[in-house]
């Protein structure tokens, strides 16, 4: 299970402040979906049309920055996108999904605002590995997580999530008013909900002989009211149909129904839940909600 990094409270502060000064800043506050390119625009940062992060292209931006004596933040793998700051210029590949492309196209805004960020580098470059929500580098985690912020219009999300019944159908359906990706919305309700619940994210399963399949366990989002309540799980790292979790993992379908689950936590103290499934071909989200009371304490 890859881990969960995260931005504390006091490092939240600084950046919620300034994803709420773009949106003012570009008119955008309370626009659903954000619309990015006004705050791009508000940004003075300038999207180009041109598709060009190819080899080339990167070799001679690279050189500029050396020749210049500037600093140049590379990508781990694949570049997705490319802000030159001292330009005010963005590029990104047309070829990633359109709302992960939203994402980026913010994460970059970051970079070029956040006060402590934009003298770091001349250039930056991203990609997939910079976006996840695993990325140890606080550089990026910063990005991320304004990028979020601005997304989701800061509280906006979790006070309108929070007026829906608990489940899996309330940030399907408000994903595409936020025009987020179904995993940061997922993400963004599990972790801002002020009920009792997780989602754990699979790996699309691995089909076997019959009937059977293997999910890795890709990691787990959790409401601070779920930490709270349950404490701490030993969850498995890998799922299978005979697993109590891998019988709601959907196989031919896209979800499955709310039904009942019981789960341990590592006191050896039982809870009795509900839990339901979605999958969007990428990952499984298996969301564990309506958590009650301690159901039985077992060894005692």
């Amino acid at each position: 299970m890859k881990p969960e990094d995260s931005i504390s409270l006091d490092q939240l502060d600084p950046i919620r402040n300034h994803a709420l000064k773009a949106l003012k800043v570009a008119g955008a506050l309370g626009c659903f979906p954000t619309p990015v390119s006004d705050v791009m625009a508000a940004a003075r940062l300038t999207l180009s049309n041109e598709d060009v992060l190819n080899d080339g292209f990167l070799a001679r931006i690279r050189k500029k920055v050396s020749d210049a004596g500037g600093a140049l933040k590379r990508a781990l793998t694949k570049v997705w996108g490319v802000i030159d700051v001292t330009a005010r210029l963005v590029y990104i590949d047309k070829s990633v999904l359109v709302v992960k492309q939203t994402f980026l196209k913010l994460h970059e805004v970051a970079h070029a605002i956040l006060p402590w960020q934009q003298k770091i580098y001349a250039v930056v470059e991203d990609c997939e590995k910079t976006l996840a929500p695993e990325i140890s580098e606080q550089f990026d985690r910063e990005a991320n997580a304004f990028a979020s912020e601005v997304l989701f219009q800061l509280d906006a999300f979790t006070h309108e999530a929070a007026d829906h019944p608990v489940g899996l159908k309330t940030p399907l359906n408000l994903s595409k008013r936020y025009g987020a990706s179904l995993y940061s919305t997922i993400r963004r309700y599990v972790s801002t909900n002020h009920r009792s619940c997780a989602v754990l994210v699979l790996d699309p399963p691995e089909l076997k002989t019959g009937d059977g399949f293997v999910c890795n366990l890709r990691r787990v989002i959790a409401s601070p009211s779920f930490e709270s309540l349950v404490g701490h799980v030993e969850w498995a790292e890998t799922v299978t149909p005979d697993d109590a979790i891998g019988e709601f993992v959907p196989i031919g379908r896209k979800m499955s129904r709310p039904r009942s689950l019981r789960i341990m936590n590592a006191d050896n103290v039982a809870f009795d839940c509900v839990a339901e499934a979605f999958t969007q071909t990428y990952h499984v989200f298996i969301l564990i909600h309506s958590v009650g009371a301690a159901a039985r304490v077992v060894g005692f």
